[in-house]
């Protein structure tokens, strides 16, 4: 027989990975699956569907802290970026059949494009109720009515919330493609220019409309709006190259699903950066220097064996 405790552990990534998504934090998405075992050790006995029930709970616990949360990111100083998670890749069907009008998910781009630091910062524009939506629906292939009963909304209002949140990503929605052998060598590349200050060929590495957003918090120095296009990006990259010291090192890590830029100073933790690639060119680049974002990647890392310096 099964016990209670390995009932939960064979639902804790996937219902981790639906929180995360729902908040952007990888503290608070544990700090939730944490209470949900607490409450399914307190039920289990009256529980038929363990997976449904997790799922429920965690949802509704991920959504009220999300309408708290939002209060604090609208007076952030800044653009807001989730906090980064080391070596993630995003996984997990909800356990139920998939309706026919919810998307077949299983290790698909989409799975994956939410995942990341691009995806998550567009999600900010969603309310909390259709990012929940979205997430469950669009990202874990949950049909609708059973989101509808999650969200303790109707059916045909959850399927207005889809379309609502849709239609607010469409615009903003990064250019994603699944990542080649290419990828590191392309970095690479792009760095070496921007150390040697060669404009020129770092534009070619730029996709026209490329985008960079950088989370410094409050006490963190950092671009305090989006910077834009080609020529703004690349001379943005210069001028935060010219920065750069014996001090710092750069280390080659995965984070959030893609290929990442860890930076250190003296061995504690200075920025980490991840960028999309879209047919050789870069067309979004997300840096996270906030401390405070930065403390449990760095701790992460530490145990995973800690430096491994590229350059």
């Amino acid at each position: 027989m099964t016990s209670t405790s390995d009932l939960f552990e064979q639902e804790r990534t996937r219902l981790t990975a639906v929180a995360y998504r729902m908040l952007g934090s990888q503290h608070d998405a544990d700090d939730i699956v944490q209470d949900a075992w607490f409450r399914f050790d307190r039920h289990v006995g009256h529980i038929d569907n363990p997976a449904a029930w997790l799922t429920t709970v965690v949802s509704r616990m991920s959504i009220d802290r999300l309408r708290s949360a939002s209060v604090r990111r609208e007076t952030y100083v800044g653009p807001w970026l989730a906090e980064p998670t080391l070596n993630q890749s995003g996984s997990g069907q909800l356990g139920s059949e998939p309706a026919d009008d919810a998307p077949l998910l299983e290790d698909s781009v989409i799975l994956a494009e939410s995942l990341t630091l691009g995806f998550l910062a567009v999600l900010e524009r969603l309310s909390p109720l259709e990012r929940a939506v979205f997430i469950l629906h669009d990202v874990f292939a949950l049909p609708f009515g059973e989101v509808a009963a999650i969200v303790e909304r109707s059916e045909v209002a959850v399927r207005q919330l889809g379309r609502r949140a849709r239609q607010h990503l469409e615009d903003g929605r990064p250019r994603f493609e699944a990542e080649t052998q290419d990828i590191a060598m392309l970095t690479q590349l792009a760095l070496a220019a921007a150390v040697n200050g060669d404009l020129e060929t770092l534009q070619t590495y730029l996709a026209e409309d490329v985008m960079h957003l950088s989370d410094g918090g409050a006490h963190h120095r950092a671009a305090r709006a989006p910077v834009l296009g080609r020529d703004r990006v690349a001379r943005f990259f210069i001028g935060l190259a010219k920065r750069f010291g014996p001090e710092m090192a750069f280390h080659d890590v995965r984070a959030n699903g893609q290929a990442a830029m860890y930076v250190t100073v003296d061995g504690a933790p200075y920025m980490l950066h991840v960028a999309n690639w879209v047919g050789g060119e870069m067309t979004g680049s997300f840096a996270v220097l906030n401390p405070d974002k930065l403390r449990s990647f760095h701790e992460e890392w530490l145990r995973s064996g800690g430096p491994s310096s590229t350059s």
